[in-house]
């Protein structure tokens, strides 16, 4: 079993780092393998709708991790989404 956590925070090893890390420890003594993957501040291709996805079964952008990610997301059994809250909502990469 896998479960990957994804880090929304900006800063890669801060406080949401460290609850994703607790989790991940909790997990791994149960024997679940974990992978914390970093958000942080990379750009991010917004999706244009352009459906060149449904033909090549990824996205046609090639210059940021969504296609990385979603390959590593057919493989997992779980997720684990932490974000920090910043002005009473989560941060917007998150979502």
């Amino acid at each position: 079993m896998k479960v990957l956590l994804f880090n929304g925070s900006p800063r890669a090893n801060g406080c949401t780092y460290t609850a994703l890390s607790e989790i991940a420890s909790v997990l791994n003594v149960q024997g679940i393998e974990t992978e914390i993957l970093q958000i942080g501040n990379n750009p991010v291709q917004d999706c244009i709708g352009c459906n060149g996805c449904v033909n090549k079964g990824k996205c046609v952008f090639n210059n940021d991790c969504v296609n990385e990610w979603m390959e590593k997301s057919k493989a997992a059994d779980g997720f684990v989404f932490g974000t920090p809250v910043y002005y009473a909502h989560p941060t917007g990469r998150i979502l």
